[in-house]
Order: structure tokens, then sequence, then C-alpha cells
């Protein structure tokens, strides 16, 4: 029997994140705020082909917000993965996680450029992983 997205990761025994693997295997995996709450699963990675980096993590909030959305851009420098189990961590309180500027749906298939983008990593602390040195193949 295939596999779907949804038996990947979460469904199968331990698959280490160390090293290199699929990224449709990270869809679906666990992502915790830095008290170890579980704040919602990976949905999708966005890419930025012109600089060849991984830009973005799609999170899909497990606690749908106020205004009824649920899936907020995280960028990918901010997802850490942990060695322990098979998640990813954001060294921020869940309240701020949740309160994360959303992904214009409009941008969900394009990406974020521009504003949205630095107002994204400046949320989060991060270096814009287009500037040299904030993220390293």
């Amino acid at each position: 029997m295939r596999e779907t997205r949804l038996t990947s990761l979460a469904q199968r025994s331990r698959v280490p994140l160390l090293g290199i693997i699929g990224a449709d295997d990270l869809l679906g995996v666990e992502v915790v705020d830095r008290d170890g709450n579980v704040v919602g699963q990976l949905h999708d990675i966005l890419l930025d082909l012109r600089r060849n980096r991984i830009a973005y993590g799609v999170l899909e909030l497990r606690r749908t917000r106020k205004d009824g959305e649920r899936l907020v851009a995280i960028p990918w420098n901010a997802l850490f993965q942990d060695a322990d189990s098979d998640r990813f961590t954001i060294n921020a309180a869940r309240e701020r996680i949740e309160e994360a500027p959303l992904l214009p749906s409009e941008l969900a298939t394009k990406g974020l450029d521009g504003e949205v983008a630095v107002f994204a990593h400046s949320y989060f602390g991060t270096r814009p992983y287009w500037e040299h040195g904030a993220q390293l193949c």
C-alpha cells in the first residue's frame, strides 16, 4: 500500500530529521513553542528558486486564530530541528507564534517578497535568508 502525506512522518516509527530527506516527509511534522507545547504542524515549505534557499515553513496552527485563519509563514531559520524527537521548535511563546503574520492566500503559491518578508523575519528576530550568512547551505 502506497503511503500518503497523512501517513508520512508523524505515523511512521522515528525517522531521523538529521540528514537528507525529501521535503514531503517533513509535511505534517509537529511544531512546538519554546516550552514544548504543540502549536501546529508543518503544512508547506516555500523555496526561493532565484537564491537557491529554503525561505519559509508554512505552519498550520493547531488552534484557529480569532480571525479564523490558521496558516502563518515562519522564516526557515526560525525553525530548529529537535534532535531528540521528530519535530521542529520555534524559540517563541505560543501566543507570539499564534499571532504571527498570516500567509496571505495570494502569496501562498508565489511566496513572500518585500515588506511582508522583512516583517516576517523581524517578527521572529531572524536575519532575512537573502542576507549574506543568514542561512548556510
